[in-house]
């Protein structure tokens, strides 16, 4: 009797060795993650318009209304697969500028050109996806303010090393990563490179000068 009394005070409902607020959720973050999952896989296959919360729930084998206990609308949906796609961008740009021994010249060339590669990628190769960015853009969704910010962030995180490093000749840094951002748009900006490509301008051509020519804003003295 004593050992069930002492088992007794111990939490039983656990899930997964979460006790259960946090197995709710847990379960509920897996199942969200599981509609955006799908509905970016059907964005692609069918384009973000043409796909319905119908068609997601079936594709997860469940009822439109079960999708609609994770997700208030079809709405909330789109933007989430929006902020999985930006994020995944995002985190390109990290990566290029996190190599080690690179000066802050080289990383912020980097962080252009993955930029780039990745939205060109997106307008040649994956145009159903670049319409729900299109629309993300036009409409000013939050998810695309966040984005911008979250780039502008890594510039002048970029920035204030090159600074503390005598490369760039700055007094303010954030000033500074708004006025690169806004140099090098033509290269980071979806629309503006989707219209480039139709119009046959070579992007990769001018990415360098134009990257330099930023860089001499910075007062960028690269090491020897």
């Amino acid at each position: 009797m004593a050992l069930r009394s002492e088992r007794a005070i111990e939490p039983e409902s656990e899930w997964g060795g979460l006790r259960p607020g946090a197995a709710d959720s847990a379960i509920a973050e897996a199942m969200q993650q599981r509609v955006v999952a799908t509905a970016e896989r059907l964005f692609r296959q069918y384009g973000y318009q043409k796909t319905t919360v119908a068609d997601i729930a079936a594709d997860l084998g469940m009822s439109p209304a079960n999708v609609y206990r994770f997700f208030a609308s079809k709405a909330a949906i789109t933007e989430a697969v929006a902020r999985k796609v930006t994020t995944e961008v995002v985190e390109q740009v990290r990566l290029a500028t996190e190599e080690p021994g690179l000066s802050a010249c080289e990383r912020l060339r980097r962080l252009v050109a993955a930029m780039q590669r990745a939205l060109t990628q997106r307008c040649l190769q994956d145009n159903r996806m670049h319409a729900m960015v299109h629309a993300a853009i036009e409409q000013n969704w939050n998810v695309v303010q966040a984005h911008k910010e979250n780039i502008r962030r890594i510039i002048a995180g970029v920035i204030a090393d090159g600074v503390a490093a005598g490369e760039f000749d700055v007094e303010d840094v954030d000033l500074a990563a708004h006025c690169f951002q806004a140099a090098t748009i033509s290269y980071c900006h979806p629309m503006i490179i989707e219209h480039r490509l139709r119009s046959g301008d070579d992007i990769d051509a001018t990415l360098a000068p134009m990257v330099a020519f930023a860089l001499r804003g910075l007062g960028a003295r690269e090491p020897g």
